[in-house]
Order: structure tokens, then sequence, then C-alpha cells
């Protein structure tokens, strides 16, 4: 059983955030209830073990009202790389809330530093600093709207491979600087596919390890490929490989809005705090249908 609590606004700086137009679910503005279902989902990456943070519960904020704590009876340690390639961990499951415009949505951790750790390649674990954590938690300021009687389902995508730094001054300790979409689940659909052996040999990709390059997704057609942290962001930024097939390298980004975007491929290790001048493959346009698995095979 989880607790409901309101309190007033605290006034946070948010650690991340989107804007964007509101989704309308119905009706609003009544005293009528509806219900919201929120999962956690992660983008892949290839170069942790685990990413663990300790959630405790999830904070709404209508827009004209006080915000809502749905407190969780137990802290649900979550391993942010198991929840890829369309595995997710639900976080309220058809949780009654007030039907209402909504301003943001944030998630509590526990404010036991112990509660949040990275395990390395190595097997090492690292403690991971969240700046600001434990007051603001991680939030995202993304409007949506529940509507009086609905249901409502959305997902929060973390992105890790963008969220996590380095140690650096302490060679014991990451940051996370989170980097969270919210999407609604009927409006996202997915690109998979392959990359051509021949162009993973030529790029001398797999002889470095495990590392096979990434695809990087850009939302819109006709866009020119840029790194992470670059002035083109991708939406996506997802490995390569060949695990389960040897000599098929293969590849997935999920909960991608439906739209048209535009997909390529580089060897390059990207690394999102520098500024690097990648070598990417010809970019191809694609287009995302919701609820549909888009396959491009790139090469």
């Amino acid at each position: 059983m989880q607790k409901r609590t309101c309190c007033g606004v605290v006034m946070v700086a948010a650690l991340a955030g989107l804007g964007g137009c509101e989704w309308e679910f119905g009706t609003v503005g009544s005293d009528e209830d509806g219900s919201l279902t929120l999962k956690l989902a992660d983008a892949p990456v290839d170069d942790l073990a685990e990413v663990v943070i300790t959630v405790t519960g999830v904070e709404l904020k209508p827009s004209d009202d006080d915000s809502i704590t749905i407190n969780f009876d137990d802290p649900q340690p979550i391993d942010l790389l198991d929840l890829q390639n369309g595995d997710v961990e639900t976080l309220l499951d058809d949780e009654g809330v007030p039907a209402a415009s909504y301003e943001w949505v944030r998630l509590i951790l526990s404010q036991q530093s112990s509660d949040q750790y990275v395990t390395g390649d190595d097997g090492g674990t690292y403690g991971l600093v969240i700046p600001s954590g434990d007051q603001s938690g991680l939030k995202v300021n993304a409007g949506f709207s529940v509507g009086d009687n609905k249901s409502v389902s959305m997902t929060l995508d973390f992105d890790v491979r963008k969220s996590v730094v380095a140690p650096t001054l302490n060679p014991s300790t990451y940051f996370l600087k989170p980097v969270l979409r919210l999407v609604k689940d009927d409006n996202v659909g997915s690109i998979s596919g392959t990359v051509d052996e021949s162009t993973i040999l030529q790029t001398r990709c797999a002889s470095v390890g495990d590392f096979a390059g990434l695809v990087y997704v850009y939302e819109g057609a006709d866009v020119e490929p840029d790194d992470l942290g670059g002035a083109t962001e991708p939406v996506a930024a997802v490995p390569v490989n060949n695990r389960d097939n040897p000599g098929v390298y293969r590849y997935k980004a999920s909960l991608l809005n439906e739209g048209d975007y535009t997909v390529s491929y580089s060897c390059d290790k990207d690394d999102v705090e520098a500024d690097e001048s990648l070598s990417f493959l010809d970019p191809v346009n694609v287009e995302v249908e919701a609820g549909e698995d888009t396959d491009l095979d790139l090469e």
C-alpha cells in the first residue's frame, strides 16, 4: 500500500526537465478522480554493470493546487541498467489522482548515500552523488493532464549514458546529472535493426572489447549528426552489439514519440562531457509510428 499526502509547494531547482506541449487526456478541472500509471525505463549503455537509485515515492504538482506526494511503504532500489529495450519498473500502477492539469513529476530519492551507487565493469562499487538530489530528487518539468475517470499511462525515460559522469578528482565517486523525458505510452514506438558487419570491421569497432559503436537517433528529418552534448543533441544513442548472435550486430532505440527522425551510426567513443568530432555513416530518415517497431538496417 502507498500513502498519499498533500503539501505546500516548495521552490526547488529542477535537475532535469523538458518543455513542450501539455498532453490532453479528456476533460479536466472537476472534482472527479482519474488514474495514473507511471513507469521508469532507461536507454541502453555499455560501460557500466549497475547504476542503482532508491526511490521512496513520487510527487506530482497540479497546476492550480498544492503538490501531491505518494510515499511508498518500502523504498524501491532500482538498477537502471535492468530497464532497457522495453523492460520497465512500474512506480505507480493505476494510482487514483485528482483530475487536473499537472506541471511536473518528481521521483523522491532515499537520503541514505549508500542507497545510490554505481558498479563498474571492473566489479568495483562507487558512490553516486546526485547534486541536490535529497531536496529536489529527479524532477521532470513536463506538463500533462489526467481527465475525469480517465486512465493515463506514461513512462519516465532515464538516459544513463547522458546522465552519469565518470570520476575526475575523486576516483571513488560518480556524479548523476539526470537527463529524463516523460512520454505518453500510447504515443511511442521504436526503431531497431542491424549494422552491417563489414561496416563494424572497417571501422575496427569489433576489436575494441565489446564496444561496437553507437546508433544515434535525432528528432526530425535531415538532421546533421552530432555527438552527445553537441549543438544537435540526439534523442537516443544506443549501443550496437552481437551478444545474442555472433556476427549479427543489432541495436534498438525505444520510447520514441511518433514522428520523423534521422538515424546514423558511429564507431567513435563518445563522451558527453567533451566536445568531439565523430565520424558518422550517411544519415537515414525514418518515420516512427505509435505502437510500432520500425525496422532499419544500416550499412
